[in-house]
């Protein structure tokens, strides 16, 4: 009996270890490919080697922020939708404005998030 294909492949990015793990198992149990990684150079090197159809990404990390991140993943793939989180609103608004203003966010889901939210992108930017 041949295996049930995955609807799509989704990477989620978050240096909070329990949410990149909340959010794959979420979108493992509805039937998509998902991994996690802690960091937008993870991000970076997964994206090139795996190719994602969809990137959850949280947009306040050390390091490489979401938007730096987003900025390699478009080096390596331009199809990839990226979907920004995060809980610090205010220190993120600056960065996010920027994003919108390049067209580099698809779509932004604030902490703390719901299941369904995460589940309705999913299948609104990732079912094949």
């Amino acid at each position: 009996m041949a295996a049930e294909k995955a609807k799509g492949k989704i990477l989620v990015v978050d240096d909070e270890e329990s949410v990149g793990i909340g959010i794959s198992e979420l979108l493992k149990d509805d039937g998509y490919e998902a991994a996690y990684v802690i960091s937008g150079k993870d991000a970076v090197a997964a994206v090139r080697d795996k190719g994602y159809d969809l990137v959850f990404m949280d947009i306040i990390m050390p390091g490489m922020n979401g938007l730096e991140t987003y900025r390699e993943i478009r080096k390596h793939t331009s199809t990839a939708k990226v979907i920004i989180f995060t809980g610090y609103f205010r220190d993120a608004e600056d960065v996010i404005l920027q994003g919108i203003n390049e067209g580099m966010i698809d779509e932004f889901i604030r902490k703390p998030y719901f299941a369904d939210e995460i589940l309705r992108t999913a299948r609104k930017f990732a079912s094949v």
